[in-house]
């Protein structure tokens, strides 16, 4: 069946809307029951359980092992992808890991979804699932899944996300050694002022800079009005500062033509590694993320005020990002002679119209370089089918006299410059 790629997005921007409206829907949370880092885990009386090897749960015997309580959505597709991951932990080191997975969804559901779902079946996927929870979503309240709580020795040592379930924070907790994961509160206020100094807000106008905020959660820019000091208020919290001057440039309307590749970034920094993650590691975020709030009397158009924050990372901060033009190796599709391509009818298809969706979805999928459109037909529908190498991928596009060539290109790319450098 033909899958336009434009009812892709369709469907993904109801999918992320449905989940929206389920966590907007969310009753009002009892912060009394709730448990914090260091306090004591007291068990459910009962569960509802399937799946998995466990009928029932022995908590006294459990708190010699690592348990991790794994809050999951079947329309969370973060927590689909995670479940090989901490199932395969959980083998490696059964005598030190326990994986339970909750959900506040019915049976029914669940069970659809290990019926239906191609990726969970492929990997075999067989933990243990607590259904319809009311008990562990009281004790842990989160707007979002995935949400992580790792319980060892009957304490609580952790409220994260999935990012800091490792083989090396299960190992170090059960070995009693002190373990780095990024607390995640749903809840939060997410107000820098407010956390350094725990006082009414009586500021009349000003930039505060600060490093990682414990129990701060994550969040990309806002400007809105604030309602406590009446002042315009721009924040962004616990985000790096590659991000955070990414954003910056698109809302002051310098839109980049190109994806969000590492490589079309140049570095004139002394340490780039500050400013971007490039190894995934879960500590680089306490180290080097930052939080940023200004207050201004004047409310100013996003376009502008994002120029003025810009010029307080230079002030401030040292930093610049601007764009310039640079050669660096990429996958260029170019026009070529036409040759008849006979494809599987039974193979799956995704249907690209127009070579510049084309190429924005070969940068998003990072199989090649940065991909440039030299052909710039919009108009041209062009199935794809599942391929491995580039080849592959040529074979199928030259029925519609394309190809992709992987060679140098004078490309848009972003400047991330240290004044002093």
């Amino acid at each position: 069946m033909k899958k336009n790629i434009t009812l892709l997005f369709v469907f993904l921007s109801l999918l992320f809307a449905n989940a929206h409206l389920y966590a907007q829907k969310e009753q009002q949370v009892d912060f009394s029951k709730a448990l914090k880092i260091g306090d004591t885990f007291i068990p459910p009386p009962a569960v509802k359980l399937m799946r998995g090897t466990d009928k029932s749960f022995d908590w006294k015997a459990l708190e010699d092992k690592v348990v991790l309580i794994d809050f999951f959505d079947t329309f969370c597709g973060t927590c689909i992808q995670i479940m090989p991951k901490l199932q395969q932990l959980e083998k490696k080191h059964a005598d030190k890991f326990k994986v339970i997975t909750v959900t506040w969804q019915d049976k029914a559901t669940i069970e659809k979804l290990f019926a239906t779902n191609e990726y969970l079946k492929e990997n075999k996927v067989n933990l243990p699932v607590v259904y319809d929870d009311t008990y562990f979503k009281s004790i842990f309240p989160h707007k979002a899944a995935p949400h992580e709580i790792l319980i060892y020795k009957g304490k609580v040592h952790a409220i994260t996300n999935s990012n800091g379930i490792t083989e090396e924070n299960i190992l170090n907790l059960h070995a009693g050694l002190p373990i780095s994961v990024r607390v995640k509160d749903d809840y939060a206020t997410g107000d820098v002022l407010t956390q350094m100094t725990g006082q009414q807000k009586t500021i009349k106008a000003g930039t505060i800079f600060s490093g990682y905020q414990e129990g701060v959660e994550f969040e990309s820019w806002r400007f809105k009005r604030d309602s406590i000091t009446g002042l315009y208020k721009s924040s962004c919290y616990n985000t790096g500062i590659m991000q955070t001057l990414r954003v910056l440039i698109h809302k002051a309307r310098l839109k980049e033509s190109y994806m969000p590749r590492i490589e079309r970034v140049h570095w004139k920094v002394k340490d780039s590694t500050k400013y971007y993650n490039f190894r995934n590691e879960e500590g680089w975020w306490k180290e080097n993320t930052i939080c940023y709030e200004r207050y201004d009397i004047k409310e100013r158009p996003d376009s502008l005020q994002a120029l003025v924050i810009m010029q307080d990372f230079l002030s401030f901060y040292g930093v610049k990002i601007y764009q310039e033009k640079r050669k660096i190796k990429c996958l260029v599709l170019k026009p070529c002679p036409v040759v008849p391509y006979t494809a599987d009818p039974d193979a799956k298809k995704i249907t690209y119209v127009g070579t510049n969706v084309l190429t924005g979805f070969l940068d998003l999928s990072e199989k090649f370089p940065p991909a440039v459109d030299l052909v710039n037909d919009r108009k041209i529908e062009i199935e794809i089918r599942d391929y491995n190498d580039l080849e592959g991928m040529n074979v199928q596009l030259a029925a519609y006299g394309i190809k992709g060539v992987i060679e140098d290109a004078e490309i848009n790319v972003l400047v991330v410059e240290e004044v002093d450098y």
